[in-house]
């Protein structure tokens, strides 16, 4: 008896115990289950972002791409780097180059910079694509494109590289094995946050179908060749 009465006494502590354990386990796994909610959900989302996104690096010239000019803004006039008709966007957010994204955000202290992507056309009738352009003013950004333009297409050609005394630098890889010449032009800047000093470059990055001449003109220098001699000092 004595001993019966023991493991009861020792069940109902026990039981008690469970009882007090019970509602803090529910409440550990009710939480567990929030977050492991909000992180599917947070996956869910920066996966559908990535997949809502244009890649550029996919993008091939010679045939019209509506999708693209449709979400773009027309221009009336040139392009100044290739002569040629284009469209362009500041929701640089809807695009990425490989596994780089851009983002729209500039800094507080140079409001009117804006990065841009465009898209250069043979005639804005036909809207067949000649090549595109990106320019970003995130430094992060900028290294990143370097980067995973030597990765992908080797080390580009100097032509000048930017000093104290002239901020542009201009790189170039010819006639790569998908149909581009490529022109990189740096520009050395620096953005200054109250005491401290972030020095980078922004970057015109240009893919243009290989060989074309400037403006689509047969008694003009190509587009790379332009590029080249604006560069040259």
């Amino acid at each position: 008896k004595p001993m019966r009465l023991f493991l009861s006494l020792t069940s109902l502590k026990n039981w008690k115990s469970l009882q007090d354990y019970l509602p803090r386990f529910h409440s550990f796994k009710k939480d567990n289950m929030k977050k492991v909610i909000m992180i599917n959900a947070l996956m869910l989302f920066n996966f559908c972002s990535a997949q809502s996104r244009t890649d550029l690096s996919a993008l091939k010239t010679g045939s019209a791409n509506d999708l693209i000019v449709k979400n773009t803004t027309k221009q009336t006039d040139l392009e100044q780097t290739t002569g040629y008709p284009y469209y362009s966007t500041f929701k640089v957010d809807q695009y990425q180059y490989g596994g780089i994204n851009f983002l729209v955000d500039y800094p507080k202290e140079k409001k009117y910079l804006k990065s841009e992507i465009g898209f250069l056309v043979n005639n804005q009738n036909d809207n067949i694509l000649q090549g595109y352009y990106i320019t970003t003013k995130n430094f992060q950004e900028s290294d990143d494109l370097m980067t995973g333009l030597k990765k992908k297409y080797g080390e580009p050609t100097v032509i000048s590289v930017a000093t104290d005394a002239w901020p542009y630098s201009g790189y170039y890889w010819k006639n790569t094995r998908d149909g581009f010449d490529i022109l990189l032009e740096q520009i050395r800047n620096k953005v200054i946050k109250g005491q401290k000093e972030t020095k980078g470059f922004e970057t015109n990055l240009y893919f243009v179908k290989s060989g074309i001449r400037y403006g689509n003109m047969k008694d003009r220098e190509t587009v790379l060749q332009s590029f080249i001699t604006s560069h040259e000092q």
